[in-house]
Formats: structure tokens, sequence, C-alpha cells
């Protein structure tokens, strides 16, 4: 397995991770508290199952643990639409979250089909 470092999975989930935080902190998102905090717990959830996975140091722990980070992306995208159906984020952050989001779920589900090839 390549070093963590070099995986774009993991990059671009703390990206995501950072950028959806940074939104909830914002207004009018951070007043209504229990949305930010799913948005919040969703995001920091995805790089922190990728490390778990990969510190776990086998492929098939690594390939439970990417499954559960694509859950928390999928949930992440719902949340970001619900935030903006709500009218609780700037349109512009939203779109940019969003194709972040989407394009971290095809980055899991890339490396997931790679890995589940070599099983």
């Amino acid at each position: 397995m390549q070093s963590l470092g070099t995986l774009k999975a993991w990059t671009h989930a703390k990206d995501v991770a950072r950028a959806a935080y940074r939104a909830t902190m914002q207004q009018p998102l951070r007043r209504h508290f229990g949305l930010a905090d799913q948005i919040r717990r969703a995001a920091a959830s995805i790089p922190a199952n990728i490390v778990e996975g990969y510190a776990l140091g086998t492929p098939r722990q690594l390939v439970r643990c990417l499954r559960i980070a694509f859950g928390s992306a999928c949930e992440l995208a719902w949340h970001i639409e619900l935030a903006a159906e709500m009218e609780l984020l700037d349109p512009t952050e939203q779109k940019r979250l969003q194709e972040d989001t989407d394009l971290l779920i095809k980055l899991l589900i890339g490396l997931l089909k790679r890995l589940t090839r070599k099983q």
C-alpha cells in the first residue's frame, strides 16, 4: 500500500473537512446548531475513517473503513444540500462544497474498486 500522504482521497478528505467546518462557522448556518453539528461530524468522520483503516494495516480493514468514510461523504453531501435548500449557506460556498464533496465521493469509489479487485 502506498503512503497515506500520497492518497488523493486522503488529502482531499482533509480539505473537504476543513472547508465544511469553516462553512458551519458562518452565519446563518452557525445559528442552526443541529445541522451545523451534523455537517461537522460527517465531514470530520471521512478523513478519520480513512486514517483509521490505513493504520489498521490490512487491506480488509482499510476497505471496511473506506466504506464508512464513503457513507459519511454521502451524508455530508445531503447535509450540504439541505443547508442550501434552507438558505443557510451562501450559494457560491454551497456549490464549491458540493463539488468538492462529489469529487471526494468519486475518489473513494475509485479507491474502493481498486482495493476490492485486489482481494
